[in-house]
């Protein structure tokens, strides 16, 4: 079955490299990583020595990690830190955020000797792999090796676990090889033990999205100061439409268009998933009849009606300006992105029908008023169209959004309690 699966492992990947290149996602410079061949500066800054690896595929699981990297930095100070991803824009984020002493890489592809390489180089003692990042032949080289694997900020999306079932025996044996599962809800344990994973190795400790929501809040004055220079009085209306994926951004504009009808000062700030998508989303917007500006050239005339956000990390700085947050990669069957960075901030939050990769968040959001689900653009133009006419209304969603966000809190110290057994005996190996 293991070499069933890399055979399939690789004709999946032969069919990926020409929509991977046609895309331009293909090739960047982290190709050689992904084979486990990693640079020179790589091994000075390990020095050889035995390091805690964390996998996050992209820039939202980084994110994610950022509250527990400083937690576990604090905890084995001796243990440098390995962070890798598996995107570009993950990589960029990962090499912000992996801290002092510690190296950011690309995940080597789950081919036995492209991973066996990648253990080699890397040497870690630990291995945490967050959200739902179950790649068998690292967690089978790295179990054969003695090194602890570990699933943080776990979670089982229902088509990932309908995919598992229809391999369920050769999934059970893949994850007794992994010693502790840390879910993030009740739903996502409860599907993961039906798949086959030791009862005894599987908690619920919560999501550490609702941590990491609290470390991307932008400064006040950064955001008056942005609202300035784009030429915003602080009357508008501005809808900004976070992580947009192609499909949906004819929607957001088909209702913007309808909400300045009744709101002729109404803005829409787009923030497209992919930057790379920027000139197919500009080209939308004009051909919509909207003034559009890329934003990080944008003057304080404040002449553009549709503002496309074309810089990677400036998402939360943004949703400052908003008074209502769309939050894309819902209206399509993507799974939604993360509605926290906009709760945090105490902003009205909409999103559509997909929302599988949050979905314990997005159903605290809606069972405490927090948000709203629409199911099309019709609805969308409806909801857009009533938070504007009963702005008292929007603001009290945005608090209790906000409030929510401090009630889930504890995720970060939980994980680290759990993980405890194992970083405390790779802090005593390091200095032994």
């Amino acid at each position: 079955m293991w070499l069933l699966y890399e055979v399939l492992f690789v004709i999946g990947l032969l069919g990926y490299l020409p929509r991977a290149v046609w895309r331009r996602r293909l090739p960047h410079p982290g190709w050689a990583m992904r084979l486990g061949r990693y640079p020179e500066p790589v091994a000075r800054a390990l020095g050889g020595r035995r390091t805690i690896w964390v996998h996050a595929v992209s820039v939202g699981e980084v994110l994610a990690a950022r509250p527990l990297l400083a937690a576990l930095r604090q905890a084995a100070p001796a243990e440098p830190m390995v962070l890798s991803t598996i995107t570009p824009s993950g990589f960029a984020m990962a090499a912000r955020h992996v801290g002092a002493g510690g190296v950011a890489v690309y995940f080597p592809l789950d081919l036995r000797f492209c991973v066996a390489r990648a253990l080699d180089a890397l040497r870690p003692r630990l291995l945490l792999l967050m959200e739902s990042e179950l790649w068998p032949t690292a967690i089978r080289l790295a179990m054969a090796r003695g090194i602890p694997v570990v699933v943080v900020n776990g979670r089982l999306s229902p088509s990932s676990f309908a995919r598992y079932r229809l391999a369920q025996p050769w999934v059970r044996s893949m994850l007794s090889r992994v010693v502790l599962f840390l879910m993030q809800s009740q739903v996502d344990a409860d599907r993961l033990l039906q798949l086959g994973a030791p009862p005894d190795r599987v908690r619920v400790v919560g999501s550490l999205k609702w941590d990491a929501s609290l470390l991307v809040r932008p400064d006040p004055e950064a955001v008056r100061q942005l609202a300035g220079r784009l030429g915003l009085g602080g009357r508008e209306m501005v809808l900004v439409a976070g992580s947009t994926h192609r499909g949906e951004e004819a929607t957001v504009l088909g209702a913007f268009r309808t909400l300045r009808a009744s709101r002729a000062d109404a803005r829409a700030v787009i923030a497209p998933r992919h930057l790379e998508r920027l000139d197919e989303v500009e080209r939308l917007a004009r051909q919509a009849g909207f003034a559009v500006a890329r934003l990080s050239r944008a003057d304080g005339a404040g002449r553009w009606q549709v503002g496309l956000v074309d810089t990677w990390g400036q998402l939360p700085l943004y949703y400052g300006l908003a008074s209502v947050v769309f939050i894309g990669g819902s209206l399509i069957p993507h799974g939604g992105q993360n509605p926290l960075e906009a709760a945090s901030l105490g902003k009205p939050v909409v999103f559509g029908p997909s929302m599988h990769n949050f979905e314990a968040i997005a159903h605290q959001l809606l069972a405490h008023r927090a948000a709203r689900q629409v199911a099309s653009g019709e609805e969308l133009s409806r909801v857009l169209a009533e938070l504007s006419l009963h702005d008292a209304d929007a603001q009290a969603m945005g608090r209790r959004a906000q409030a929510l966000t401090g009630q889930f809190q504890g995720a970060t110290q939980r994980t680290l309690e759990a993980l405890q057994p194992f970083v405390a005996g790779a802090t005593s190996r390091a200095s032994s």
